[in-house]
């Protein structure tokens, strides 16, 4: 019964790799756009109330392609086995936690710290200040993480 399975996961190994890369698009397209937006109120903090409306929805298309990434990186991982033991399929992995974890404190903490700051944002209050160091942390955690795990995907698929 196991042997079927993944001989039917490897029957559909090339439709597995495009929603596997198709989840990672959706992923890094969304953290770029976000990060992108982000560096704008940077130079515009009167948008703010623009950009608590935008990044949740780019949150979403985050976890969207954290979803599909997971199920299809499963099915691609099953049927290959010893590939735990390599070191860079480790450090994907890490990289992958990583992201989730953060993109959990990005959901559970910043945002909702951003939208009760949105009133005194173009203030640059000591409150925004301290927020925007921590949000700006998990923002680049984000960012370099996503990149790193895209890069790796090149690196085995």
């Amino acid at each position: 019964m196991e042997s079927e399975f993944f001989s039917w996961i490897l029957k559909y190994d090339a439709w597995i790799r495009f929603f596997h890369v198709a989840g990672a698009i959706i992923s890094l397209g969304s953290v770029v756009a976000a990060d992108i937006i982000l560096l704008w109120l940077k130079f515009k903090p009167n948008m703010a109330s623009i950009v608590a409306k935008v990044t949740p929805l780019l949150s979403l298309q985050v976890w969207i392609g954290l979803f599909i990434l997971s199920v299809s990186g499963l099915l691609l991982f099953l049927p290959r086995v010893g590939i735990e033991g390599y070191s860079l399929f480790q450090l994907k992995m890490a990289l992958v936690i990583l992201v989730f974890l953060n993109g959990i404190f990005l959901n559970l903490w910043v945002s909702p710290n951003f939208n009760k700051l949105v009133p005194e944002w173009s203030q640059n209050t000591k409150m925004v200040k301290n927020f925007t160091k921590a949000a700006g942390i998990a923002t680049a955690v984000s960012f370099l993480g996503w990149w790193g795990i895209v890069v790796l995907m090149k690196i085995f698929y």
